[in-house]
């Protein structure tokens, strides 16, 4: 629950959301067409309604009156309305069951990540004194902040509104476009290189070595030696690209790896030296990226699946949990299962055969050991079969 700074009425609030996503739309590259409508809000009911809270349907009944909360079907509408929510985002579809004043927006979620992100307490972002490396070497945009004991390497670059959290690391030659955001004891490695609008959480580790080694083996010493491949690549970030905390993004050998426009990366991420990702992409947590790896615009890796080097995944394409992939996923809105990853349909049909059939290949092995003709076996078999389908 986020009690407002002060009291807001309903029709206040919805100039304040449409306001708010259109520019965030804008910024995000929305085509100025489409602009009116993926930002309409239309208030339905008493416009004058006072809201002062925003909260999730499970917590309004803990916000009281003049709470504001999101349904998007018809069992949390009337979740919310019978904790007494003051008014409420729903979609068009459900604006005739509403009992309450309401606001009506194709997405009433995004509606209300907008209000929050818009009226949330954000923390001021404190100045303090930074370890420079070289400060005559660094370019400082407008509006910069710089916490507190963070290092700032020689040649740094740092766009206009950029807030650098305390204790944060930006290596030589590193170059972070304009309203980023690093958050505390993030690690931007040397040369890498952060469009505009990009978050990067604590923790995050960008341009560290690649995993990369040569192997010579040493028979006659009973070694296997890995000789270090030094890499000299660099990260590139795209725009409005989001690096989750403790996620790790390994430079190129001699190319770079890059993180292509709108991708956002969840927790506990590793992607591997020389790997393109593409635009618009998701990976939840504890997703593994080898190196070498080539994934295409729109595509969602969930958690913990796994990509061998060198994999290819076409655009649009759905990497479900825990899935292994190790060869080329084509293109496509498709869901892809288990390991190795193929399509939902068949790795499904494969698991369910696998638990009812495999059993009966064991059962059948063991009495093929058993019986000296094959009419011995055959009725063996069938006559326990028999016997599994009659059992209750």
């Amino acid at each position: 629950m986020l009690m407002l700074d002060r009291p807001r009425r309903l029709g206040e609030l919805a100039a304040e959301a449409s306001a708010g996503l259109k520019t965030g739309l804008a910024a995000l590259g929305v085509v100025a067409e489409d602009l009116e409508t993926a930002s309409e809000v239309v208030v339905r009911g008493e416009p004058g309604v006072v809201i002062n809270s925003l909260a999730a349907v499970d917590e309004v009944t803990g916000a009281g009156p003049g709470a504001l909360t999101f349904a998007v079907a018809p069992s949390y509408l009337a979740k919310a309305i019978q904790a007494g929510a003051s008014a409420v985002i729903v979609p068009p579809s459900l604006a005739d069951e509403s009992t309450r004043p309401a606001l009506l927006a194709a997405e009433p979620r995004l509606i209300f990540a907008v209000l929050l992100g818009r009226l949330g307490r954000q923390p001021i972002p404190v100045e303090g004194e930074p370890l420079w490396a070289d400060r005559a070497t660094v370019s400082l945009g407008r509006g910069v902040v710089i916490g507190p004991g963070a290092f700032i390497g020689r040649g740094v670059k740092i766009g206009d509104r950029t807030v650098i959290g305390p204790q944060a690391f930006l290596g030589d030659g590193v170059e972070v476009g304009p309203d980023c955001l690093i958050h505390p004891r993030a690690v931007l490695r040397w040369g890498v290189r952060v469009g505009q609008r990009c978050q990067i959480h604590s923790g995050a580790v960008i341009g560290e070595d690649g995993f990369g080694y040569t192997q010579l083996p040493q028979p006659a010493a009973g070694r296997l030696i890995h000789y270090k491949n030094e890499h000299s690549g660099g990260v590139v970030l795209e725009d409005d690209v989001e690096v989750g905390a403790n996620s790790a993004i390994d430079r190129g050998l001699v190319s770079d790896t890059v993180i292509g426009r709108g991708t956002k990366i969840d927790n506990l991420v590793q992607i591997g030296h020389n790997c393109r990702i593409g635009r618009d992409c998701l990976l939840v947590s504890q997703v593994g990226v080898a190196g070498h790896s080539a994934i295409g615009d729109r595509v969602f890796l969930l958690g913990q699946a796994g990509l061998g080097p060198g994999v290819t995944i076409g655009q649009d394409a759905i990497i479900c949990a825990q899935a292994g992939v190790t060869g080329r996923i084509p293109p496509g809105r498709r869901l892809w299962h288990g390991e190795p990853a193929r399509p939902e349909r068949e790795s499904l049909q494969t698991r369910a055969l696998s638990a009812s059939q495999l059993p009966k290949v064991r059962h059948f092995f063991q009495l093929l050991k058993k019986c000296a003709s094959f009419e011995e076996l055959k009725a063996a078999f069938l006559s326990d079969e028999g016997k599994e389908s009659s059992t209750p």
